[in-house]
């Protein structure tokens, strides 16, 4: 009874699997993979701020959208600070008179009117971004290989206005005239309209600052040769000596003696106080003590433009004594067409001369050459010689020409 029971139900639990395995409701087959095509969402990343994403990080800024057309600031006159009296600045005793020498400053006269004190007439003249000169380079830089170069001063008028210094009456030159002479250049002039805004080379502390009239302007370093003058004693030096710049012929002066001053900064406006023929700010670097004779050129100290370099060298005759007053042209090597002229320096031996640099000891300067090759042409006793030389970005290139014979002279 027993075993007839046991094949019952091993009959019927045989069956039930047979009837689930033959039931095609009952069966699953695994799913097979099948690639998803991605669906673009525009809201991706509105979806991760939702989600809290960003929260701890900097909040983009937002800038207004302009509703008038911008103009350019410009210097109030009611700003103009009234400096140092002259009875309260000390006069050096020890700095050197110069009154002997001081002629007028030639530079092109323009019609404008200096009112009376310090109250000017300041004209204001934006000229057309396409007339603008290059943007200088920015100071500090000194990228000759040997260490050289020391362009660590800012140029003190804007590429927008006129920043280039007079290139017929250059540092150490005596102007283009050879029977009716000027005075021998200790810096350069650069030529603007009364009121363009004048900055400082670099950064340092106002040593001499005066602001009066056309024709009362305290007299600097006894000479009335230079009408309202600031001086700057920056803040570095060279070779563990100071540092000076002057700036002179100002309609205004807009610091304080003992004020420290920041690159860049405004310190002054362009005029033509003291001895001039037009308005100019005339510019000395000098370097050691602030006298008269301790001047250097401008340009070997200030930054070139951007694109351009400085040309620095020495004209020798055939006994290597320095030649004086010798033209020298550059002249552009891919077409033959001259880039720019100038002239050695002159020494007077009268105890003024101007100083060569203390590296380069050079006798002539040309600034802001576009990079390229050049030719260098000297007239030397009657002979022509000439040098080839490469100009490089923000760099002095440094040649010699001597005259070493015949055989030399008009040469390539």
């Amino acid at each position: 009874m027993k075993t007839g029971l046991v094949v019952i139900m091993v009959i019927i639990v045989f069956g039930g699997v047979v009837l689930s395995n033959s039931s095609p409701a009952l069966m699953t087959a695994p799913a097979l993979q099948t690639d998803i095509q991605p669906t673009e969402n525009n809201d991706v990343w509105q979806a991760i701020l939702s989600e809290g994403f960003g929260n701890n990080s900097t909040p983009l800024p937002t800038i207004a959208i302009p509703t008038r057309e911008f103009v350019p600031p410009t210097i109030p006159i009611t700003d103009i600070t009234t400096s140092t009296p002259f009875n309260a600045i000390e006069i050096n005793p020890n700095v050197d008179s110069i009154a002997d020498v001081a002629t007028p400053t030639p530079v092109q006269p323009t019609s404008t009117a200096i009112g009376d004190g310090i109250e000017i007439q300041v004209e204001y003249i934006t000229k057309s971004p396409s007339d603008w000169q290059p943007p200088p380079l920015i100071p500090p830089i000194s990228r000759d290989p040997l260490g050289r170069d020391h362009y660590w001063l800012a140029r003190p008028i804007d590429s927008n206005a006129n920043n280039i210094g007079l290139g017929y009456y250059s540092y150490g030159s005596d102007g283009p005239e050879f029977d009716n002479p000027y005075r021998i250049h200790h810096g350069i002039d650069i030529p603007n309209p009364v009121g363009e805004a004048v900055r400082a080379a670099g950064s340092g502390t106002v040593v001499w600052t005066a602001d009066g009239r056309q024709d009362d302007a305290p007299m600097f370093q006894n000479s009335p040769s230079y009408g309202n003058v600031i001086m700057i004693q920056h803040d570095f030096g060279y070779r563990g000596q100071p540092i000076y710049t002057l700036y002179a012929h100002l309609s205004a002066s807009l610091v304080q003696m003992g004020q420290n001053v920041t690159a860049g900064q405004v310190v002054g406006q362009v005029g033509d106080s003291g001895r001039v023929t037009g308005p100019h700010l005339h510019f000395e670097v000098r370097v050691g003590e602030d006298r008269y004779r301790a001047t250097y050129n401008p340009v070997l100290w200030t930054v070139p433009h951007v694109g351009t370099g400085v040309i620095a060298g020495r004209v020798l005759d055939s006994f290597g004594t320095l030649v004086q007053d010798a033209e020298v042209t550059i002249r552009k090597r891919s077409n033959g067409l001259t880039q720019d002229t100038t002239t050695t320096y002159i020494q007077s031996g009268s105890g003024f001369d101007v100083n060569p640099d203390p590296i380069w000891q050079e006798n002539f300067v040309i600034s802001d050459i576009p990079i390229g090759r050049y030719d260098v042409i000297a007239i030397i006793d009657g002979n022509r010689v000439i040098r080839q030389i490469d100009v490089i970005e923000g760099t002095t290139t440094f040649v010699e020409l001597q005259l070493e014979g015949r055989a030399d002279a008009d040469t390539d």
